[in-house]
This record gives C-alpha cells, sequence and structure tokens, in this order.
C-alpha cells in the first residue's frame, strides 16, 4: 500500500472534529496524526513533531490565535505542508485572505459543494480548491454573494460598532458619503435600521468582526 498522507485537524469545536475525524479514518490514503482543539495547539504541535502533509484549520477559534493568521504562520515556518481552511461562517472576505496567504482550499463546512474527502484527495493531487459561489443566504432581501466588497466592508465596521465618522476616517471618505452608503444598503435589503442590518448581518455570519476572530 503506498504511504498515507499525515493529517491534522484543528477545530475548538468538539463535534465538527469528530465529524470531521470520523471522515477522515475510514480512508487509506490518509494517517490522522493528530486532531487539536486550538490553533496555538497546533504550532506546538508542529514544532515537536514536525510537519505533517495536511493540515485542516478552522477559522474561529474561542481562545488564542485563529485559524487564518496560524495557517501565515504555517505558511511561513512550513511552506511544504497544504492546508484547507474550513469555516461554518459565511464571511466571503476570509476566501481573498486564505488566497494572498497561499493556502491551498477553501471549504465551508455548513454550505459544501464536496465532501471534505473530495476537497482533501484533490489538494494532495496538486489542486487548488476554492468553491465556486459563496453560500446562498439572503441579507434581508439582497443576497448575500451580490455585496460588494466595499460594502462587506463597511457592514464589517458597522458590526464593530463604529460610527459614520469612525468608519469614514477609516475608508478615507467622508461621514456624508459613509451615511449615502449605509441608506444604499437599506435600500437594497429592505432593513430600514442601522442597527437592523449590522444585527441581521452579524447573526447570519455574513461579516464577521475582526476583533471577534483574532484575539488580543
Amino acid at each position: 500500500m503506498a504511504e498515507q498522507y499525515r493529517v491534522v485537524i484543528v477545530d475548538d469545536e468538539i463535534i465538527s472534529r469528530g465529524y470531521m475525524e470520523l471522515s477522515i479514518e475510514p480512508s487509506r490514503n490518509y494517517e490522522l496524526a493528530a486532531s487539536l482543539p486550538s490553533a496555538e495547539y497546533a504550532l506546538e504541535w508542529l514544532a515537536d513533531n514536525g510537519a505533517p502533509d495536511l493540515l485542516i484549520l478552522d477559522v474561529m477559534m474561542k481562545t488564542g490565535i485563529d485559524g487564518l493568521s496560524a495557517a501565515e504562520e504555517v505558511k511561513a515556518r512550513y511552506p511544504q505542508v497544504k492546508i484547507i481552511i474550513v469555516t461554518s461562517m459565511a464571511d466571503a472576505d476570509w476566501i481573498g485572505k486564505a488566497k494572498r496567504i497561499g493556502v491551498e482550499a477553501f471549504w465551508f463546512k455548513s454550505y459544501p459543494e464536496m465532501s471534505l474527502l473530495e476537497v482533501m484527495d484533490r489538494v494532495m493531487a496538486g489542486e487548488t480548491v476554492y468553491p465556486g459561489q459563496i453560500p446562498q443566504i439572503n441579507l434581508g432581501d439582497l443576497p448575500a454573494e451580490k455585496l460588494t466588497v466595499k460594502q462587506r466592508s463597511l457592514l464589517r465596521m458597522m458590526v464593530d460598532g463604529l460610527s459614520n465618522r469612525e468608519i469614514a476616517a477609516a475608508m478615507g471618505v467622508s461621514p456624508h458619503t459613509v451615511k449615502e452608503n449605509v441608506d444604499t444598503l437599506m435600500d437594497k435589503t429592505g432593513i430600514h435600521s442601522r442597527t437592523a442590518l449590522a444585527a441581521q448581518a452579524s447573526h447570519l455570519n455574513v461579516v464577521v468582526s475582526d476583533s471577534y476572530r483574532i484575539k488580543t
């Protein structure tokens, strides 16, 4: 039998981690080298045990470094390790972040286009595997996939609780422009309250606050 690929799973949710373990264990192509509850443990494990062939990293962690930050660190230290970023959130901006880091694949756990095992097989065959489309979620009357990068950035800052003036300073525009952009979003979504719009975007995980993802 051909040598198995060594895989490390990193997910702080025990049910999700267990599901991925069950997906991998029957396969003859993979050896589950470790299943860990945090990205910090994963970095320690790699330092002590050497680089696996494949690292499966959830984005959100209850404590410590998040999956995207860990992926960037792993790629800097162990560029040969292939990485699959996984998440149950619907934040499309994370796809771009993963690509910039050099991650081989991105898999939406709650909205899968293919099985995790299929993604793993394609990654180990040398492919880069990213979703063909973002999760089909409506923010009010507006499909989340139709949000522009700037609109998602605006929503993220609204979720963070920034005022129009603070958002204007961050985006390099006037507060009036921010207000117009917020009004446009409310018109397109049919959610006619700034607070309700931010709350709905957060509840649906259309955008996730960076302060929530990145612990300090």
